[in-house]
């Protein structure tokens, strides 16, 4: 008996010893599913990326404007900085008074003269570059100014 007749027979003898495996037919055939697959979920999932994120500057602009309307009513005026309206972003970080960075956007805040009154208008901005490859930037503005009766 030969070494590939041992191996074969794996101390069976008469009977072939049956190979547990997949051969490279099947094999190709599961990576190009999984492929087929993987190309039709990624771009939902960038999707789905994109709007959680952008959903993140919506609801800190939100917040900025509750923020402004409520100093607004206490002081009949807008602020032009965030610690002047008392405005924080929860995982935010104040890089100066009027900026601050949270985890996808860049929030701007200012005040200025509206109608005569000194700060009688206020504007947000969140900035972010969600696509990296993309060379246009994400930007959502508010603006909102006071009705000043004479």
């Amino acid at each position: 008996m030969s070494v590939a007749d041992a191996i074969r027979t794996c101390g069976r003898p008469g009977r072939p010893r049956q190979v547990a495996g997949f051969t490279l037919i099947e094999l190709m055939i599961v990576i190009g599913i999984i492929s087929i697959l993987a190309s039709v979920a990624l771009p939902r999932y960038t999707k789905f990326v994109f709007r959680a994120r952008r959903s993140e500057a919506y609801l800190g602009l939100k917040g900025i404007h509750t923020s402004q309307q409520m100093f607004y009513a206490e002081t009949g005026r807008y602020g032009a900085t965030f610690d002047e309206i008392g405005f924080e972003l929860d995982g935010g970080d104040s890089v100066d008074a009027n900026i601050i960075d949270g985890p996808a956007y860049r929030f701007e805040v200012g005040a200025f003269e509206h109608l005569g009154a000194p700060k009688g208008n206020f504007w947000a901005t969140a900035t972010a570059d969600l696509i990296s490859d993309d060379p246009v930037l994400d930007i959502l503005l508010i603006e909102n100014h006071a009705i000043v009766e004479e």
